[in-house]
């Protein structure tokens, strides 16, 4: 055979890469269409709803609250226990926490403790990752067989949206950390924030106190001058801490640093508020500013189905530091104003533990439909429309009293409706 008739039957016996790529995926289809699929087991449930057993446990970085319902969704049994953070108590820690809590919900119900619940919800501080959230499902599997037969696991944020909201909505978690959490009707999520106090946590307990010693350490060194003066601040700290001057402060913020004992400072942040101290009021005000700054955040990316709802977009106000609205919330509004992002907002507070919204997710979870009282759940504490909005660039009425480390803001003539 001559050289060229060689060269044409190799030509022939070139493979088309295309054509192969096709075939190989021809094949794989056919092996998925052949494999047995993997369905989840089918949980069996009593035969009367009084008697499905549904628990859901709100877990933040202070404390968590565990709730058990049936099928019709009457409460209980409602069961406080310690913070539930994996990120700070580790998995093991973290799951024999949630059994115990389940162990004396069970108790409280005169439930065996051998029969697990039908579905747990587990809305946790630190739950946002998938594969962590899994970890903690495994591991509750595992050592706690009898806590319950399936999980719904997520943030706490979900569960906080889900007792107040059936869909969309803003969650603001403003207590010993911050967190916010956007959802759409669609389903889309955005996040701002909840990146633990080492790099974020602005609007929290934790936040407020840290700010309050930076000012003072800053002030006394005469790096920066605060901008009020320290004077209540500064012995407030040294009361709280038990500590008589900086150096003795160091052993809280490093080796003995307790972020929840921390975070309680801002206790006396308040109490300086309502002495009207002028650097506690500024504090305050920094914080309603870096809360509105999540609402803003989340907003721009907030569908107008939400904007443009009954009400304008709904915040649901989670956390102790939104008791101290009153302080916060002339910053909190100019800046929602001042950033043209939104016409209308409501914000609301819960009236139950949002371990309830954990209980209607792990409902869910077992296609479980009963009536959720959404309404009785929730109340409005504050409506911003920006047509009804009168700003005051210049607080009027500044009034000295005897002590001058005291002064008092005026600000009654405001018109918020």
């Amino acid at each position: 055979m001559t050289g060229r008739g060689k060269r044409k039957r190799a030509k022939k016996k070139k493979i088309d890469e295309n054509e192969l790529r096709r075939e190989l995926r021809k094949q794989r289809q056919r092996m998925l269409d052949e494999d047995e699929v993997i369905k989840p087991p089918v949980i069996e449930l009593p035969e009367y709803p009084e008697e499905i057993r549904i628990g859901g446990i709100e877990g933040g970085a202070t404390e968590s609250t565990l709730v058990i319902i049936d099928g019709k969704g009457k409460l209980l049994t409602e069961v406080k226990g310690p913070s539930t953070n994996h990120w700070v108590l580790g998995m093991e820690e973290t799951s024999a926490r949630i059994n115990a809590m389940v162990e004396i919900g069970k108790q409280n119900i005169e439930m065996s403790e051998t029969i697990p619940l039908d579905s747990l919800g587990l809305t946790l501080s630190g739950c946002e990752e998938e594969k962590t959230n899994r970890v903690l499902v495994e591991t509750m599997q595992q050592k706690y067989p009898n806590a319950a037969k399936t999980y719904y696991i997520n943030s706490d944020t979900i569960g906080s949206l889900r007792t107040a909201l059936e869909n969309g909505g803003i969650v603001l978690i403003a207590g010993t950390g911050s967190n916010a959490l956007l959802v759409n009707l669609d389903g889309t999520t955005t996040t701002c924030g909840g990146w633990g106090y080492f790099i974020g946590d602005e609007g929290s307990a934790f936040w407020i106190a840290h700010r309050a010693c930076k000012y003072v350490f800053d002030d006394i060194d005469d790096l920066a001058k605060a901008p009020k003066p320290i004077n209540y601040v500064w012995p407030a700290m040294r009361y709280y801490f038990n500590a008589t001057d900086r150096k003795e402060m160091l052993p809280h913020f490093y080796n003995e640093f307790d972020k929840t004992n921390f975070a309680k400072f801002a206790k006396e942040i308040v109490i300086g508020c309502e002495k009207k101290d002028l650097l506690c009021l500024h504090i305050l005000q920094e914080n309603g500013k870096y809360l509105a700054k999540h609402v803003i955040a989340l907003a721009k990316k907030a569908h107008n189905d939400l904007k443009l709802a009954h009400g304008g977009l709904k915040i649901i106000c989670v956390g102790s530091v939104w008791k101290s609205w009153n302080f916060m919330k002339d910053a909190f509004i100019d800046e929602i104003h001042e950033s043209q992002v939104l016409d209308e907002l409501t914000l609301i507070r819960l009236k139950v533990t949002s371990a309830l919204g954990a209980c209607y997710l792990a409902a869910e979870k077992i296609n479980w439909i009963f009536t959720k009282s959404y309404e009785d759940n929730i109340e409005t504490f504050y409506h911003y429309k920006r047509d009804n909005y009168v700003k005051l660039d210049v607080p009027k009425d500044i009034i000295e009293i005897e002590n001058p480390q005291y002064i008092l803001c005026s600000v009654a003539n405001r018109n918020y409706k």
